[in-house]
């Protein structure tokens, strides 16, 4: 069996966690995610070579380098598949510039270095469940939330399907800092 790897925000609101609980009773799933494994998928990989691994780690440490730290907004319940019994549960961000550059810059380089690349259009979400069980989803008022996540580090992740939790970080790359906390840092030092 090959590794498979994919690109992704780590996400760390807590406030997450209580809104998977709230909500899925309402729900029948096979595969729940825990808190710790929560996260926001720029690019699924796929099996992937030595040599492959190292280039999306440059290309990554690169395009990370070059972006500055961005926060996203949650509101939103989503999901995949029919609304009766949707496949994958989610929580999405609203619209953001800072993400959809950062999304885009990554993959075009991603995809101009890995031919067989996943090309599926991106759609920013966290999946709080997935895979149908058994029935249909009861109706309910979806629970009104407003969570901001700080995007301050991009990750590599291996997919280990027999352990828990599934997802290994294989590398963290810090964003960029900006100029202001760069000179904040520095004086630090010296004073």
């Amino acid at each position: 069996m090959s590794t498979h790897y994919f690109i992704a925000l780590p996400i760390e609101a807590r406030q997450f966690e209580q809104i998977q609980r709230d909500i899925l009773p309402f729900y029948s799933y096979r595969r729940v995610y825990r808190p710790e494994e929560f996260h926001l998928t720029l690019q699924f990989l796929g099996a992937l070579d030595d040599d492959q691994v190292e280039a999306v780690k440059e290309i990554t440490r690169d395009v990370a380098h070059e972006t500055a730290p961005f926060t996203l907004r949650f509101q939103q319940i989503d999901h995949f598949g029919r609304p009766d019994r949707p496949r994958v549960l989610t929580i999405i961000p609203n619209p953001s510039v800072a993400l959809s550059t950062f999304v885009s810059t990554l993959r075009r380089k991603l995809a101009e270095e890995i031919s067989a690349i996943d090309r599926k259009p991106f759609a920013a979400h966290v999946t709080l469940a997935k895979k149908w069980d058994t029935g249909e989803r009861i109706p309910y008022i979806a629970p009104s939330f407003d969570v901001e996540e700080a995007i301050t580090e991009v990750v590599l992740y291996r997919i280990n399907p027999t352990q828990t939790p599934a997802y290994e970080a294989v590398e963290v790359f810090p964003l960029a800092h900006s100029e202001e906390d760069t000179w904040r840092s520095r004086l630090k030092f010296l004073t």
